[in-house]
């Protein structure tokens, strides 16, 4: 038995910096929780692996906007729930099929009064939060006088499914491309999906490093993300959005790390209200927790920052397992 232990603790520690040393290089899980951008197939940014992988990130995005542009009106008053979990399964040497779909809850909340607390002790803008009953639900849109969309009652249900293809390429195999396909199997009711397909092509490229002797990684990505009509969003739909991800870490302790990551998204809507006719650039700034050779615990904080094209705040932790 001795002899068994010590066996499985070298084979441990033989697997273990390969394993953490690539934790750098990996994107977070994370996406624009806006509830009118949300319900796009925006990219999952993933390598190819040779192993299995199940990976489950529970996020909570705050939202309060007033925008009003040319006759048409954005309320966001409310929080979403997401629950995403995803499933890649490799495919011979450099190929893998994935599948991904979200549980949403689109609710009042309880983030509030932490992000009202948080304004007043640095004394920043509340962009009129204070004018609204805290933790209550208003999502409504509307051209005219006339609103086409109201959501005031708490809903949960089931998202978009997407289903992707990668391939790894390239002399050293860290290129990645991806093509992703999302099925509209979520309520567009409640701003859980679109009602309508979308597709995606990306190129993904990471690379691990050392810093002064310590595991690193940088990663970086671009693609085009094809745009279905959304079914109660009737403002006018862009054919296509460029998206992308620039990103790295350092390992700053034997199975911790820190990472940072900014998500850009081109405008997906043709209208004049900022927050869904212009450009958005959010960034995730986290780490993670080396639980095992196979299992890790990532968690993130999201700041929009081009304001207004992103929730104020997203709070998400991903347990992510390997096998």
């Amino acid at each position: 038995m001795h002899v068994i232990r010590i066996v499985t603790l070298c084979l441990l520690q033989l697997a273990w910096p390969q394993f953490a040393l690539g934790q750098a290089a990996q994107p977070f899980h994370t996406r624009n929780l806006s509830p009118p951008l949300a319900i796009f197939g925006l990219p999952t940014w993933e390598t190819v692996t040779d192993t299995s992988v199940f990976t489950m990130q529970t996020a909570v995005a705050n939202h309060y906007r007033f925008s009003q542009s040319n006759g048409d009106t954005l309320i966001l008053d409310g929080e979403t729930l997401r629950i995403g979990m995803f499933y890649s399964q490799p495919l011979g040497e450099r190929w893998s099929i994935s599948a991904a779909v979200p549980l949403v809850q689109q609710s009042g909340g309880f983030l509030d009064d932490a992000v009202d607390a948080w304004h007043s002790a640095f004394n920043m803008p509340d962009g009129g939060r204070n004018g609204r009953p805290e933790d209550e639900l208003r999502f409504q849109m509307a051209t005219g006088a006339a609103p086409f969309f109201m959501l005031d009652d708490d809903e949960r249900g089931i998202g978009d499914l997407q289903i992707g293809f990668a391939r790894r390429f390239g002399a050293d195999e860290k290129y990645v491309a991806r093509t992703e396909i999302k099925i509209p199997t979520g309520d567009e009711d409640m701003l859980a999906g679109s009602g309508a397909v979308d597709w995606s092509v990306t190129i993904l490229r990471n690379r691990d490093a050392t810093v002064r002797g310590r595991a690193a990684g940088y990663y970086w990505g671009a693609g085009l993300l094809m745009l279905g009509e959304p079914e109660v969003v009737p403002f006018a739909t862009n054919d296509y959005s460029v998206t992308g991800v620039l990103g790295g870490g350092i390992k700053i302790f034997p199975r911790i790390g820190i990472k940072a990551q900014l998500d850009f998204l081109t405008a997906t809507y043709d209208t004049q209200l900022e927050e869904l006719g212009q450009a958005a650039v959010q960034a995730t700034i986290g780490g993670w927790w080396e639980m095992s050779p196979r299992g890790r615990l990532e968690f993130g904080v999201d700041e929009d920052l081009h304001v207004s094209t992103a929730p104020d705040v997203v709070l998400h932790a991903t347990l992510r397992w390997s096998w």
